[in-house]
């Protein structure tokens, strides 16, 4: 608060004590008092009027600038009244009963709606669990039938059930999630086999190169993540989709490298964005525009980094960064 906008709000009562000071030294004179007291008193008054607004001054500037400084360094803003002492005038405390009122109904607020995402995200995770065993039964049948064209599409609809399942853990990764010691190579394998049909159906080459490296992160999270990144590839023409990494002093590089259709260099800034499906997906008409978007969310909770770099007509390259070393 600068004291000259502090003096601005106390306008009226300067001028009330001026007045007062001015009609002082009217009486005074009147009263043939000597000049010098009829100009000195009033003056001496009304200086030392001004003065005893500087102690208010100071502990409502203290005070504000706590509150900004408190405000500035925190992150959920709604706590605000939680680290903030109550102030010791009056037209701070009206201010800080209000504070703490707004704060709690804000509180209330998104309380009840975490209450209602995590009903919400049980619900899901329930009923994905109970469609999983009519979409197995599915398959059996289709297998004991010989089926191939059925069994397909079953396999599509599962992982459209997994995506949903993720999507509604991804705003609690944290509370899911258990970072180790991982292989790379051993569990790009793994999701590979689990996938095994689906990329022989579609007649795809995968190679490898440099995969034996260690890496700490949660082997689900992580799967899910490379096999949204390997059905991107194959749904956008790669035929061939290769996996190599390196390694630094600071991270572990994984690339996947796909020889699809590409990403066009207007859409490739907003891949990552929820719902884009971009000129590929308008093309293709088989994106939902969330794998990417599930992809960056989960890198972040797991402390990874994701980037994409594509050239029109030649294939895509996705590059996760792994940082080196055990996490804290």
């Amino acid at each position: 608060m600068k004291l000259s906008r502090f003096l601005r709000g106390k306008l009226p009562f300067i001028a009330l004590i001026f007045f007062i000071s001015a009609f002082g030294a009217m009486v005074l004179y009147a009263a043939h008092a000597n000049m010098y007291f009829a100009v000195f008193i009033p003056c001496f008054l009304f200086c030392g009027s001004l003065l005893a607004l500087l102690p208010e001054y100071f502990m409502r500037n203290r005070y504000y600038g706590n509150l900004r400084e408190a405000l500035r360094q925190l992150d959920r803003k709604y706590l605000l009244s939680e680290v903030v002492d109550a102030p010791n005038f009056y037209e701070g405390e009206v201010l800080y009963d209000a504070l703490k009122a707004v704060c709690k109904s804000a509180n209330d607020e998104i309380a009840k709606h975490k209450l209602i995402a995590a009903e919400y995200r049980e619900y899901v995770e329930l009923w994905v669990h109970e469609i999983k065993t009519p979409i197995a039964v599915a398959k059996l049948i289709c297998e004991n039938t010989r089926n191939a064209d059925v069994e397909t599409e079953l396999d599509r609809i599962e992982r459209f059930v997994e995506q949903a399942l993720f999507y509604a853990r991804s705003g609690n990764v944290e509370d899911d999630y258990m970072i180790r010691r991982a292989d790379l190579a051993e569990l790009l394998h793994n999701t590979l086999k689990n996938g095994a049909k689906y990329l022989i159906a579609h007649k795809i080459r995968i190679r490898t190169k440099d995969l034996s490296h260690t890496v700490f992160t949660d082997p689900k999270w992580l799967s899910f993540i490379l096999w949204q990144l390997i059905d991107n590839a194959v749904k956008y023409g790669g035929r061939n989709i290769e996996f190599s990494a390196v390694q630094n002093a600071r991270s572990v590089a994984l690339f996947i490298r796909d020889d699809g259709v590409g990403i066009s260099e207007k859409d490739i800034g907003r891949v990552f964005d929820k719902g884009f499906t971009g000129e590929n997906g308008r093309r293709f008409g088989r994106s939902t525009g969330l794998g990417l978007y599930l992809c960056r969310k989960l890198c972040a909770k797991l402390g990874l980094d994701i980037s994409v770099e594509s050239t029109r007509g030649e294939g895509t390259a996705v590059q996760l960064m792994f940082p080196v070393g055990e996490p804290l």
